[in-house]
């Protein structure tokens, strides 16, 4: 029973990621609309100050999610190694440049979050039964991009970690450590997956501490979730956490190498 139950809980965080993935990807395409529909004032201002930038970056993200996704069927793995490679490779390069067009725009970020802010202070949410007091602000909040130095903290730092764990996943995988390969895909794939999760924390976080400067903030740090949920998976997941012998170039075996260590 306990094993139904807990291949019934995989599958379900399973389709559930896919669905949140595509669903990231398909509302980030609309940026691409001669007009991109939807878009709140602090977003059309990122979006007028960097308009190349921003497409780099959610083209990369886009390609990223969802071709990240397909690293992980196991059977698609092992029936076709050769467009395993080939994704693996699109996946890879569109971290990079998703990665590295998020440290360009990562100065600005402190100022989209302050706009953001402001805009909220415009929403009317009390149909969800929440009121502007309740939650920490009036309809008259203004908000400093000096509050939120930490945002630009958290972004920077997220851009970099996620371009590091790509390299060593590139690593891994040159050196033929497979096993280590994919557990640094899938702490890659975790960030990769922020770009879903933060669409998610910032209300409820909002409501949580009724204190929009800290919940702006804490979502742009919410990745450290995503991570500790990606070690998890490492750790407790058979395939990632059995420790493995690596043969060497004259077929000799190497001492045991424990996965978790990277």
């Amino acid at each position: 029973m306990a094993e139904v139950m807990s291949r019934y809980f995989r599958h379900a965080g399973i389709t559930t990621m896919w669905c949140l993935a595509l669903a990231g990807a398909l509302t980030s395409a609309r940026y691409f609309f001669p007009r991109p529909p939807l878009l709140a004032p602090a977003q059309m201002l990122a979006f007028s100050r960097h308009r190349v930038l921003i497409l780099l970056h959610i083209a990369g993200g886009i390609v990223a999610i969802a071709v990240g996704l397909l690293q992980f069927v196991s059977g698609l793995r092992d029936a076709y190694p050769r467009l395993h490679r080939v994704t693996g490779y699109l996946y890879l390069s569109a971290v990079f440049l998703a990665g590295a067009t998020g440290l360009w725009l990562s100065p600005d970020t402190p100022v989209f979050a302050a706009e953001g802010l402001t805009d909220l202070a415009a929403i009317d949410l009390s149909v969800l039964g929440l009121s502007p007091s309740f939650l920490g602000y009036s309809g008259s909040s203004k908000f400093s991009p000096n509050q939120f130095v930490l945002v630009r903290v958290g972004f920077t730092t997220l851009a970099l970690v996620w371009l590091l764990t790509s390299l060593l996943a590139v690593v891994r995988a040159r050196q033929r450590r497979f096993q280590l390969h994919r557990a640094w895909m899938v702490r890659n794939y975790s960030l990769t997956f922020a770009a879903a999760t933060v669409r998610l924390v910032g209300l409820p976080l909002l409501v949580l501490t009724r204190n929009p400067v800290v919940a702006i903030t804490c979502t742009f740090w919410s990745w450290i979730l995503n991570l500790a949920v990606g070690e998890w998976v490492i750790r407790h997941r058979p395939r990632f956490g059995a420790r493995i012998k690596k043969r060497d170039a004259d077929g000799h075996m190497t001492p045991r190498i424990d996965v978790k260590s990277g």
